[in-house]
């Protein structure tokens, strides 16, 4: 059986991801789904025809079955809480957890096949990088996946593929229809190296596609109101029907010369990687054989994002750890082996550096929720106003444009029991509803004309996020460590959200 006894670097990692949700709470576009059919189970229960996904139903379906494993064991700690805020820091809570957990059952898969020495060397170099820990709790849908394809990768690196094939193949079919092709490819290898027969390969692909399919259907034709299993339109509408390609189109070598590098982060993992094949060139490829096939399927899709390959990155190290283990046990032989030893630990601090950076860079690019925050502080001080001045407070609706829907602005986030809460997307029902608007939060520069004339609104809060990162050497020259204060310019900050609060409240 694979590792389950944890060390000092494996709860290391879960106040890791601890520390990401509080320094980074607010979520983006790509997770909303799921984070709002929690919410929706949470809060509303059985009440369905209250479910967001109705209004809101995203381009194409998504299955349920994630949101409601981490609503259900989210729900009895809810009666702890006093408002839904903090709820979502539980709900990302639950979600960290899942992905923590399978993080460590895969390094202990690691350390039953490599040993304990390129264990500790995974996790200098695994715990270290930022975009697995950053989004391990986020409602992302292949975050929601991981821990499921971090099981099936640690049954890998164990050599028992059976049950490998049939997680990837129910993941396919539930989660993320482009983990069938790593189930193909982990089947193929699996076939090559003789860890598994064709026939029992088949049925278990068969069982995990069945058993998918019949969980999903029973999950998601409840949940939305209509037969469907939604990975299977998924399928069709980015695949058969090529609609990825709208999100944008990238050369084929992407995923390799950016996206992997960016993953791994730490400078030295590639070179490590590529080694790992002199060190031990027959378990590496086979190791490998399959994520990087995996890869160069989906390098063939004109679309191509980070988060499709996430499912590598784990893998990907291992190979490095191999390598660093190989040389760490050497280098009492050589002034060569412990220097670079020496380097490598150096470079894994400094990724840690890096990944620290990129947490509180990437913190300040969430406007949409600092903005409910704002308009919350403009609503009590109306409250305030009003009730020293024995008036009453009328009724107050505000409106979240959907850039700031986007950007942070969720129904976690509106907690506020005073304020009505709107986020209509269309312009003719917007226009019509325009006079009963109180507040508005908004991407543009001022309220447009449907709102009222400009001089109607007040600007009560302007929100500052992430434009850009500044490359000091090029924007101030190679003398730029003259600039005074040069460092406080690296992080190119611009105004992005403007709150107005209608005048004469």
């Amino acid at each position: 059986m694979a590792r389950m006894k944890m060390d000092g670097l494996d709860y290391f990692y879960w106040i890791l991801v601890l520390t990401h949700i509080f320094v980074s709470p607010y979520t983006k576009v790509e997770e909303s789904f799921n984070l709002h059919a929690i919410h929706d189970m949470l809060v509303h229960g059985s009440d369905r025809r209250s479910y967001d996904h109705f209004e809101f139903p995203g381009a194409v379906p998504r299955t349920f079955l994630g949101a409601l494993a981490v609503s259900a064991i989210s729900k009895p700690f809810t009666y702890l809480l006093d408002s839904k805020l903090e709820m979502q820091y539980l709900v990302r809570m639950v979600v960290g957890f899942f992905n923590w957990a399978g993080m460590v059952y895969f390094r202990g898969a690691v350390t039953a096949e490599y040993g304990v020495r390129t264990a500790w060397w995974f996790a200098l170099l695994q715990y270290t990088q930022f975009h697995v820990t950053y989004y391990s709790s986020r409602t992302l849908p292949n975050m929601m996946v991981m821990p499921l394809v971090m099981v099936a990768s640690a049954k890998y690196v164990k050599r028992r593929p059976s049950s490998s094939i049939f997680i990837l193949a129910f993941c396919a079919v539930v989660f993320r229809c482009e983990l069938a092709v790593l189930a193909a490819t982990v089947t193929g290898t699996a076939l090559i190296r003789r860890q598994i027969k064709l026939v029992p390969a088949i049925m278990l692909g068969l069982q995990g596609v069945l058993i998918g399919i019949i969980v999903s259907f029973a999950v998601d034709s409840y949940f939305w109101d209509f037969p469907m299993v939604p990975e299977a339109y998924g399928f069709y509408f980015n695949v058969v029907l090529g609609r990825a390609s709208d999100w944008g189109v990238d050369p084929w070598h992407t995923y390799f010369t950016i996206h992997i590098p960016k993953l791994l982060l730490n400078p030295a993992a590639v070179p490590l990687l590529v080694l790992s094949l002199v060190v031990d060139f027959r378990r590496m490829v086979g190791l490998l054989l399959p994520y990087v096939t995996y890869v160069c399927v989906h390098s063939a899709q004109a679309h191509k994002e980070w988060r499709f390959i996430v499912y590598v990155v784990p893998v990907l190290t291992v190979p490095c750890a191999v390598t660093a283990a190989w040389i760490s046990n050497r280098m009492r032989k050589s002034v060569n082996l412990y220097i670079t030893a020496v380097l490598l630990a150096v470079t894994a601090a400094g990724t840690f550096a890096i990944a620290a950076a990129l947490l509180a860079i990437s913190s300040m690019n969430y406007p949409g929720g600092h903005a409910v925050q704002i308009v919350h502080s403009a609503v009590d001080e109306l409250a305030r106003a009003k009730a020293n001045a024995s008036e009453v407070m009328p009724p107050i609706t505000a409106h979240f444009d959907v850039p700031s829907c986007m950007s942070g602005a969720t129904l976690f986030t509106f907690t506020h029991p005073n304020i009505t809460y709107d986020r209509t997307e269309d312009l003719e029902e917007l226009r019509s509803i325009a006079p009963t608007i109180n507040f508005l939060s908004t991407f543009e520069q001022e309220p447009a004309s449907m709102y009222g004339p400009a001089t109607a609104w007040l600007k009560v809060g302007v929100v500052s996020a992430l434009k850009g990162v500044v490359v000091p050497w090029k924007e101030f020259g190679p003398e730029f460590y003259k600039v005074p204060r040069w460092w406080e310019q690296i992080v190119d900050m611009r105004e992005i959200v403007k709150v107005f609060a209608r005048r004469g409240l």
